[in-house]
């Protein structure tokens, strides 16, 4: 019996159920987290579902933008500072490796064939999840590259988790108490926190690439809890704010931690609120993202994470080469 992929029609909930069910499924691949890129965008999603028989086996949603006639395809859509998507396999856990392979490739097989068929791509670029085997895409000749974030476990006591840091961020946590405060808050915060991030590329003579409009849009529509502004207040004024996305078992750092506006270590101590917070709770995994870029690396590796690879998979016809070359970058400056 082969594997047949078709647009998906069904109920929201059962999408996410099988999204939280996957190994590789995140807060990215669930159904509103689409819908609000795809009303934040110029392109139209495309909810992708295999079957192999009535067994679901796979997720993945594309978002085709049209510029000039020309259909392009991406997952993740840019140009929104979400770091992958890409394809997700379920009820897979207890397979073989020569049936998880064999499963993995057609199923990615029938996705890209329908790719073909229904909106004839001439770009087609995707961001894996990590652990995701991307071999079916190099088997059908698109170029992979392997990126890299930083996860950190916090599945541990807290105090664990600080002593494991370097000595200079440690120095940081916890000092200033009477002077910093931080605080979860809600529109305000949000505002204040892509405000920051705005000047802080103009000074670099860059445009920062994420609307205020997508990120109050998450807020709003999002599930509670999922999307999480932390600000960091000195003498009754924000000074700095980071903003956090939570799933069922990660929390990943998303925008902010620009240079505070104040002469005490702001963006550490959010980040430890992040942790504590996120550890109450139950979570088990802090993604710090920033590990494609040296400069971030240099802060994020602080924290002491594990290096962990995902790909970035791409294929484009010679015409398209000047939009490749504009996603690199937004890629490059976004993560």
């Amino acid at each position: 019996m082969g594997i047949e992929v078709s647009p998906y029609d069904g109920a929201v909930d059962t999408w996410d159920r099988h999204v939280a069910n996957s190994p590789h499924g995140s807060i990215f691949h669930q159904s509103s987290f689409i819908d609000i890129l795809e009303e934040h965008s110029d392109g139209v999603a495309h909810k992708l579902i295999g079957y192999k028989g009535e067994e679901p086996i796979g997720l993945f949603s594309v978002l085709e933008i049209k510029k000039a006639g020309i259909s392009s395809i991406f997952s993740p859509p840019p140009r929104m500072g979400i770091p992958f998507q890409g394809p997700i396999l379920v009820n897979s856990e207890q397979l073989k490796q020569r049936k998880l392979d064999s499963r993995n490739k057609a199923f990615i097989d029938r996705c890209l064939e329908w790719c073909d068929e229904e909106l004839n791509p001439r770009y087609k670029v995707i961001r894996t999840p990590t652990k995701y085997d991307p071999r079916p895409f190099v088997w059908d000749d698109f170029t992979v590259q392997p990126r890299y974030t930083y996860h950190l476990d916090i599945q541990r006591d807290p105090e664990e988790i600080q002593n494991s840091f370097s000595k200079s961020l440690r120095r940081y946590i916890g000092q200033n108490d009477e002077q910093l405060r931080i605080e979860e808050q809600g529109e305000e915060a949000i505002r204040f926190i892509y405000e920051q991030m705005e000047t802080r590329y103009e000074e670099q003579n860059l445009d920062y690439p994420i609307s205020l409009e997508l990120l109050v849009a998450l807020y709003n529509e999002l599930p509670d809890g999922q999307f999480r502004p932390y600000v960091g207040i000195v003498d009754g004024e924000r000074v700095g704010g980071i903003i956090a996305l939570e799933d069922t078992d990660t929390i990943y750092f998303y925008e902010g931690g620009g240079k505070p506006d104040a002469d005490v270590p702001v963006n550490d101590n959010i980040h430890w609120e992040i942790i504590t917070r996120a550890c109450e709770r139950g979570l088990s995994t802090y993604d710090l993202s920033g590990a494609n870029n040296p400069r971030l690396c240099d802060y994020k590796s602080k924290f002491n994470p594990e290096l962990e690879l995902y790909y970035e998979i791409e294929k484009s016809t010679p015409v398209m080469g000047l939009s490749l070359y504009v996603y690199k970058y937004v890629s490059q400056n976004t993560s």
